[in-house]
């Protein structure tokens, strides 16, 4: 007879060794948002667990809760989907530990989903199933700060409150959060810019609006991709207000590429 327990699909963000046999790993849950657990046993496992708690591997889980303490005891694991490609090469590996990197910083244990959950799997299966890395990490991080309530402004100037398209050059105001129109980037003691075109803002607007699973239908490359990335980058050191090591790894292989 098995043992009770409760149950979530789950997405493997982190996973260490405990000892001789144990292992402990922090998953991201349908749900309940994140979640760190130990494994009793994992590392010698034949059925239970046996390559089924890699990193990033997308499972379903069950746990027991403990009498004390916030780590839960897993309990069993089913794999869905292994996500082995993120694994094997590594310029997908840096790409998918962006994504990992983000939602760890972001997040908090036990303090719930709110569809961050979805946005997360959409980031892995799209750069398993070979969608360009760069472009799955400009849209997922323009979701991801939306997701976390820290949406960017792309419809009107910061300064001015005009409209987006009444004026045809713009720039990004990464502290701020917000488009900038080029009268306003011209008023003395204003902070600076990134340099921003219409069709960059109109991408990324697009995004924010579009449910994931239509997300495949919008395409960044050269300067816009450049633009988003270098946008997406800033606004988030200044955000969270630390370096997100595997995003400036990877961003300045692809602007050394460029």
């Amino acid at each position: 007879m098995s043992e009770p327990g409760k149950e979530f699909a789950a997405i493997v963000l982190d996973c260490h060794d405990h000892g001789e046999a144990d292992q402990i790993i922090t998953f991201y849950c349908r749900d309940i948002g994140r979640m760190t657990g130990i494994a009793k046993g994992a590392k010698r496992s034949q059925k239970r667990f046996v390559n089924k708690l890699e990193l990033f591997s997308f499972l379903s889980i069950r746990y027991t809760e403990p009498r004390r303490g916030n780590m839960v005891f897993i309990v069993e694991a089913e794999l869905f989907e292994s996500f082995i490609r993120l694994r094997q090469s590594m310029s997908l590996y840096v790409a998918a530990t962006v994504i990992r990197e983000l939602t760890l910083v972001a997040t908090r244990d036990l303090d719930g989903d709110n569809g961050f959950f979805s946005l997360l799997h959409w980031g892995l299966q799209s750069l398993e199933t070979g969608r360009p890395a760069m472009t799955v990490l400009a849209l997922f991080q323009i979701k991801f700060f939306e997701q976390i309530g820290y949406r960017p402004n792309l419809s009107s100037c910061l300064r001015c409150n005009q409209p987006f398209g009444a004026i045809r050059d713009y720039g990004f105001d990464s502290r701020a959060g917000s488009i900038v129109c080029r009268y306003c980037q011209t008023e003395r003691g204003q902070a600076p810019v990134l340099p921003l075109s219409q069709g960059t803002i109109k991408i990324l607007a697009s995004a924010q609006n579009q449910p994931l699973n239509r997300l495949h239908r919008l395409h960044l490359s050269g300067s816009s991709l450049h633009e988003a990335l270098s946008l997406l980058y800033h606004y988030g050191r200044h955000l969270l207000q630390r370096e997100i090591c595997s995003l400036k790894l990877l961003s300045d292989a692809h602007w050394r590429g460029r």
